[in-house]
């Protein structure tokens, strides 16, 4: 008989020939394992550069308003006229809680969420959060409205707290349930759109000139088509249209 290794279940010795099939075996596993995680991985979306320090809460001295949403107009970001978002800590909007400083110098206390051009602030909860600013910048006050033109675009509707850094991932169907919640909280509504090029763009979505309501939410997070008017006010951009001009690709 051929003297071949032979597997005895008491013995205290491995037979050789199984000792180099699992150490082979062992070695193939962890490098496969390695280059399947190193694989899926690679194929993720990179962190968005948006970002929210909810730490640091301080003043800011700036023009309100509550229409078409709650926004301020301030230099206390980055030291030049800037219109800035407003938004509660969690998933609603604060437009009904400015009333009568609407138009006025205010001074609001809360913390900001910045990606790139794009800024919010989160207010404080309570209703201290904001308060009139008798000695503050009139001149701050928000330009007129240019019209710029019918367009057609193709990308995607989001919450603007999100995309501009309280979450990550913040857009795309991973989002759309966080998306659906913000917005229907009164958050403010943007239009993503990117191209070829990588070239990117970000519209507040208005409904003639006034706020969105739930009727957008069916098109949340999902791949559109946009036919609306594309306006300027000031730092911002708006696409004013109903929702009987977004088309689901």
């Amino acid at each position: 008989m051929p003297k071949n290794d032979f597997f005895i279940g008491w013995s205290p010795e491995m037979p050789t020939i199984d000792r180099r099939f699992f150490l082979g075996s062992g070695v193939a596993l962890t490098l496969g394992t390695g280059a399947i995680a190193a694989g899926v991985a690679s194929g993720q979306n990179p962190p968005q550069p948006g970002g929210w320090n909810m730490g640091e809460v301080r003043d800011f001295k700036a023009v309100a308003t509550a229409e078409p949403y709650a926004m301020l107009r301030t230099t206390d970001v980055d030291g030049t006229p800037k219109t800035v978002l407003l938004g509660c800590q969690g998933k609603c909007g604060v437009s009904a809680k400015i009333g009568a400083l609407s138009g006025k110098a205010v001074t609001v206390k809360g913390s900001l969420i910045q990606r790139g051009p794009y800024a919010m602030i989160a207010v404080i909860d309570g209703l201290d959060w904001i308060r009139e600013d008798t000695e503050g910048n009139a001149s701050l006050a928000f330009p007129a409205i240019e019209t710029l033109g019918e367009i057609k675009l193709k990308g995607e509707i989001l919450d603007t707290k999100c995309w501009f850094g309280a979450m990550n991932p913040n857009q795309g169907k991973v989002h759309k349930a966080c998306a659906s919640l913000c917005i229907r909280g009164g958050l403010p509504p943007a239009f993503y759109v990117k191209d070829i090029r990588d070239q990117q763009a970000l519209m507040i979505m208005t409904d003639r000139g006034l706020a969105h309501g739930k009727d957008l939410l069916e098109f949340v997070a999902d791949p559109v088509e946009l036919t609306a008017t594309a306006k300027r006010w000031g730092d911002l951009l708006l696409v004013d249209g109903p929702v009987s001009g977004i088309r689901r690709l």
